[in-house]
């Protein structure tokens, strides 16, 4: 191979692997959405009466 063409395929694979890892870091990173969080506080808070009644 001509040492162009590795180059270019090295920079290839390289900016494939670094738009995957800016993928999933967003993906981890991204701030939950606001209703989300309030159906889970009513969720839990429901269940918490529930086990709370039981006893």
């Amino acid at each position: 191979m001509r040492y162009s063409l590795m180059l270019q395929l090295v920079a290839a694979i390289a900016v494939i692997f670094l738009g995957n890892a800016a993928l999933f870091a967003w993906l981890q990173y991204r701030p939950t959405p606001e209703e989300q969080t309030r159906q889970s506080n009513v969720l839990s808070t429901s269940t918490k009466q529930l086990i709370s009644k039981s006893l």
